[in-house]
């Protein structure tokens, strides 16, 4: 379904309203989460008036009959003003501010506005590098910021000095005045939406091409809220220790030989571009991510290209020449989430009778994220064609195979498994590349090595899942 066809809605008996969506709204997609702010989410109960998501699964030609396509499956008159375009897409990003780049070098291509501040000039830079690597990467992906004072604030860790409300979004406004960049919507800061403004790079910019500029990681350790906003954190030893680990073995990956040999791929300097999208391979070092504010919460390993490689062409990373292998763990998370019941798995935990084994993966794993039934309702809608009995049907039928651990389901385990995993990976990667000296690329809950360190993966790995089941199964 295209963004298009997504709308808010303002309420001011949220609560209620969203009892009568629930019940009566055949016609729509309901995503389970209210905003009273930028980036803000909200609990119904608690806040009488919000924003809720809605979809529409009956495409309509015109952007503006929208709303009333939504008021007449309501069967309600909901006021104009009360409705708005959702104008994001899933392909849209946040702004990238994570560039070294060189001034002078972009000011051979770009007059750049005038600055009152060196410092804003550096700003000004590194925003126009990351559009033209957007234009050329993604033409015509928009890209979004905060306008809101306290989003910089929480976020100021993860971006440096240089970069707070003030010099964005000068920067911003200066650059769109001389249509470097164009296309703002324009978000007031107040505004309950939690939609960010946004700008597309100029078409023009993807002409450019940089020689200078490089990537680097920013913050290695990073901590989200419930509304999966970035927040900051007093560090710990612990933190320290994490972020020194991924230096080392961001090290590595830098000084590494690591290429693809994809007859898919089209090569144009460090992007490399598939059929339906592109990734840029100077994008090597990791960094955790944990979630709920919690160090127990998430914390899995993100960042380099190879994450974002689609699963066939990955058989083609070459690392130092040599062709490699990617292993993982055959559904890690079911077998993890029944030895903490005290239970083993028999046979396989995705095989159900009358329905694909690829939508069970899916629907067990939403089971084990969504925090409550409505949710996992909701997260699965898309996946049944939108019928809701369908998803009460798929859930009733994997909790009847799972009878010894549906008691977890829908209660958001799920982060704290990906916590397991993400301990897992860590004791892979400190035994595999620091110890033994072996380049291991994680995906996750799998791992990519030269052909000839296999053996060598398959030992340390069993050895710590070994001891993954024996930790969760004494909590």
């Amino acid at each position: 379904m295209s963004a298009a066809h997504k709308v808010q809605i303002i309420v001011s008996d949220a609560e209620g309203f969203f009892r009568r969506l629930t019940d009566a709204a055949t016609a729509l997609t309901i995503y389970y989460n209210a905003s009273i702010g930028d980036g803000v989410s909200c609990s119904l109960d608690t806040h009488p008036m919000a924003f809720i998501d809605l979809e529409s699964k009956t495409p309509t030609r015109e952007m503006n009959s929208l709303p009333g396509h939504i008021a007449a499956a309501l069967g309600t008159n909901l006021p104009q003003e009360n409705c708005r375009q959702i104008g994001r897409s899933e392909s849209d990003r946040h702004i990238g501010l994570h560039w070294q780049v060189d001034v002078a070098e972009i000011s051979q291509y770009i007059e750049l506005p005038f600055a009152k501040s060196p410092k804003l000039r550096r700003v000004m830079a590194v925003i126009v590098a990351d559009a033209i690597l957007s234009a050329r990467k993604t033409p015509g992906q928009r890209i979004h910021y905060s306008r809101r004072k306290g989003w910089w604030q929480q976020a100021f860790r993860y971006f440096g000095t240089d970069f707070s409300y003030t010099t964005v979004v000068t920067a911003v406004d200066a650059l769109l005045t001389v249509g470097i960049l164009i296309d703002h919507d324009l978000r007031p800061p107040s505004l309950a939406t939690g939609i960010q403004s946004s700008y597309r790079p100029s078409p023009w910019l993807e002409s450019i091409k940089l020689s200078k500029v490089r990537r680097h990681p920013g913050e290695l350790i990073r901590l989200k809220n419930t509304a999966k906003v970035l927040v900051d954190y007093k560090d710990t030893e612990r933190t320290h220790r994490e972020r020194r680990f991924l230096q080392k073995i961001n090290r590595m990956y830098e000084n590494a030989d690591i290429t693809l040999d994809s007859p898919n791929a089209v090569y144009d300097g460090d992007l490399i571009h598939f059929t339906d999208h592109t990734v840029d391979s100077s994008k090597r070092s990791l960094y955790r991510v944990y979630n709920n504010l919690s160090w127990t919460a998430g914390g899995r390993f993100y960042g380099p290209w190879w994450q974002s490689c689609p699963s066939d062409d990955r058989k083609r990373i070459l690392i130092g020449g040599d062709r490699t292998e990617e292993k993982d763990f055959p559904a890690l998370h079911p077998k993890l989430l029944y030895a903490y019941a005290g239970e083993a798995l028999v046979g396989d935990a995705y095989t159900l009778p009358g329905w694909e084994r690829k939508i069970c993966k899916r629907a067990f794993n939403v089971l084990l994220n969504a925090s409550d039934l409505r949710a996992a309702e909701g997260a699965l809608l898309d996946h049944v064609d939108g019928c809701k009995l369908a998803a009460r049907q798929l859930i009733d039928d994997i909790k009847a195979r799972h009878p010894k651990v549906q008691q977890y389901f829908h209660t958001g385990i799920g982060l704290w498994l990906q916590n397991i995993d993400a301990s897992m990976c860590r004791s892979i990667l400190s035994e595999m590349c620091i110890k033994k000296g072996i380049l291991v690329l994680p995906v996750h809950d799998s791992f990519i090595v030269p052909h000839w360190a296999v053996d060598d993966l398959d030992k340390v790995r069993w050895a710590v899942f070994d001891r993954a089941v024996l930790t969760v199964a004494n909590k």
